[in-house]
Formats: structure tokens, C-alpha cells, sequence
């Protein structure tokens, strides 16, 4: 009896098995597709993002530091030093900096600020007429910043604007026109122009390259802070509004306002809201569409100061609001639209049919 029962018992368990062995492999691929966490797949490929970028990627895509001068190292000294004072640049306290030449010419250049070897922000700062120094933008974080060598690596192989047969040299640049951050990237003979916020690449020619980045851009109020004297900021006030532009559309239909200064600037931008800023015709030149979700404010340091009468706003931008451009030139340089509130009813949701035509 005990040996017939194991002969019937036997197709039962080859049957479980072969079931589980089906399974499995039905499960594989499933398995492969979900990476884990912090990992992102390189497109085509079953080996993560991270992998790739450290071990397959050539050449390897990167900037060399150059030595600045000492009239550039004190400005920036003083503006870090003015910054740590409050959130979110507390942590710049005793941080260390790199300085890269941005093109075109030497007009500009970004400056990382630096936690041991770990980038935690950024400051750009440009020549003035007069031989000094102006704070163009500046931002604080580890990630969503502004020319992140990690993360245009792994657009380049998410992109496979590298092929990996790819045997030939690489030529990176980084090049800036106010508001827009660019990556000139030059394989062989195909050279792309990249966002450097976030990293798309820009339907530009060497010749619209050329007249972006070399345009005149209008005057407007930035901080020009020296040692001793100058410009203090306030701490920085987010909204904790809507940071994509493309989360809610109603903002194209809502009309442009006249002025944002230190008088309105608080009200606009309280608690949950947004504005939204776009270049009809120039987007692309300017980084555009996006939302601003705060503000820094920066008050003459000694009061009473008539060459500094007016406060400066710097606008809060980007993932969670970790970038900071002058709000004097926002309004300069394109339109700014309110994003209403929930209830709204003066503004249709019908405008995303017309969205693509508006926002170019």
C-alpha cells in the first residue's frame, strides 16, 4: 500500500513542480523590472543607470576647475558667508568652492559649493560693466541643481546619446545665458546643446546657439554685494505651491501680471501657491515654462543707503524651490500668470487643447 501511494504521489509532486518551475520563469521578467530602489534602468538594458554611468560610459563627460581671481574668490566668500546665516544654506557654513569658467567668453562662471567632494549648491556669478561682480542665480541641494555632471551622465545613457561602440573623444562645455544653463556636448561632429536644469535637448543650431547665449539681455536689479557693504538676504520663504508647469494648465488663460515687488510679492506667493513664468516665442532661450513657488529677499545692509534704495527679489524655482533667479528679470524677459485657486470658476480647463501652441 505504502508503495502504490508513493507512486500516485509522485505525478502529484512532479506536477507542483513543473507548476512552480512555470511560474517562475513567468515571474523573471517582472523581477528585472523593477530595479532597486535608487536604481534607474539604462534604456535597451537590464543594468542600472548607476552601472553604466560608472563603468561603461566613454569617454567620461566631465569639467576641470580653473583657478580664479582673488576679487571673484572674496565675492563669493562674502555671498556664501551672507547665505549660511539662514534656510536652506545653513549647511554652507565652512563650505569649500570650485570655480568653472562659463561660456560664451568669461563673463560668468559657476561656482559649486562643496561639502567634502559632495556638491550641496551652487552660486553664478557674472561680470558687470563697471569691473565688479553680480549674483545671477545660486541654489542649495544635492540634486535638481543646475549643470549635475551625475545626472547628465545618466541622461546621456538613458538617451544613448553615447553609443557604447562609441570610440571617439567627447567635448563638454558649459555655457550660460541669463536664466538658461546649457551643456554643449561635441561628439566627432555632431554637437548637442542640453538644458542644464532639465536636461532636454534644445532645438538649436551653432547659429541659434550663438545668438541665445551672446543676445542682450535688459538691465534689472540684482544683487551686487562686496565686502562690507552691500546686500543682505532675508531667510527664504516657500509656498509649497505647484512646481510643474505642466501639473495644471489653467495658468495660460489667467492674464499676465503688471509687477510682482517686495510690496505684493508676499501675498502672491503665500501659503499653496504658485506663478507661473513663460517667454511666448522665446521658451526655449530662457529655460520656460516654469513655476515660481518663493522668494529671497535681499535688503541694503546699511540702511539709509540711497545708491541701494530698493529691495531685491530673487524667485524661488525648480523641484521644491531650490533655485533662485532675479525676479526683476523674469518680469524683464517674459510674462508672469497667476495659478488660481481650486475653486476657480473664471477659468476653463479647455486650454490644455492650445497649450503646445502657446508655450512655444
Amino acid at each position: 500500500m505504502k508503495s502504490s501511494a508513493r507512486r500516485q504521489a509522485a505525478p502529484k509532486r512532479r506536477s507542483r513542480l513543473l507548476s512552480l518551475l512555470c511560474l517562475g520563469l513567468a515571474l523573471l521578467p517582472v523581477a528585472y523590472a523593477f530595479p532597486a530602489a535608487g536604481e534607474a534602468i539604462a534604456q535597451g538594458s537590464r543594468i542600472p543607470v548607476k552601472q553604466v554611468v560608472s563603468q561603461v560610459l566613454k569617454p567620461e563627460l566631465s569639467l576641470k576647475p580653473l583657478p580664479s581671481s582673488k576679487s571673484l574668490q572674496e565675492f563669493t566668500s562674502d555671498t556664501i558667508s551672507r547665505l549660511s546665516a539662514a534656510v536652506p544654506f545653513t549647511s554652507w557654513k565652512n563650505a569649500g568652492t570650485a570655480y568653472y569658467p562659463l561660456g560664451p567668453g568669461t563673463h560668468s562662471w559657476l561656482v559649486n559649493v562643496l561639502s567634502g567632494e559632495q556638491r550641496i549648491g551652487y552660486l553664478i556669478i557674472s561680470a558687470t560693466e563697471d569691473g565688479g561682480y553680480s549674483l545671477s542665480e545660486y541654489g542649495a541641494g544635492t540634486t535638481g541643481l543646475p549643470y549635475s555632471l551625475t545626472e547628465l551622465r545618466q541622461y546621456v545613457v538613458r538617451e544613448a546619446l553615447i553609443p557604447s561602440s562609441y570610440s571617439g573623444t567627447a567635448e563638454l562645455t558649459a555655457l550660460y545665458a541669463p536664466l538658461l544653463p546649457v551643456w554643449k556636448l561635441t561628439l566627432d561632429k555632431q554637437t548637442y546643446y542640453i538644458n542644464a536644469v532639465t536636461l532636454e535637448i534644445l532645438p538649436w543650431n551653432s547659429a541659434k546657439a550663438d545668438a541665445a547665449l551672446k543676445a542682450a539681455l535688459p538691465s534689472a536689479e540684482v544683487v551686487t554685494t562686496s565686502p562690507g557693504s552691500g546686500w543682505s538676504p532675508m531667510p527664504a520663504s516657500l509656498s509649497g505651491g505647484q512646481d510643474d508647469p505642466y501639473a495644471d494648465l489653467r495658468w495660460l488663460a489667467s492674464s499676465k501680471l503688471k509687477a510682482v515687488d517686495s510690496g505684493n510679492v508676499a501675498v502672491l506667493l503665500s501659503s499653496g501657491r504658485a506663478l507661473a513664468y513663460q517667454s511666448p516665442g522665446a521658451n526655449d532661450a530662457t529655460g520656460a515654462p516654469f513655476m515660481i513657488t518663493g522668494y529671497q529677499s535681499w535688503r541694503p545692509s546699511v540702511q539709509g543707503d540711497a545708491k541701494n534704495s530698493h529691495i531685491v527679489i530673487y524667485a524661488a524655482t525648480g523641484v521644491k524651490g531650490r533655485r533662485y533667479l532675479p525676479f526683476a528679470l523674469l518680469q524683464q524677459t517674459g510674462t508672469l500668470h497667476k495659478l488660481p485657486d481650486a475653486q476657480g470658476k473664471d477659468l476653463a480647463y479647455e486650454v490644455e487643447a492650445d497649450a503646445v501652441t502657446m508655450m512655444r
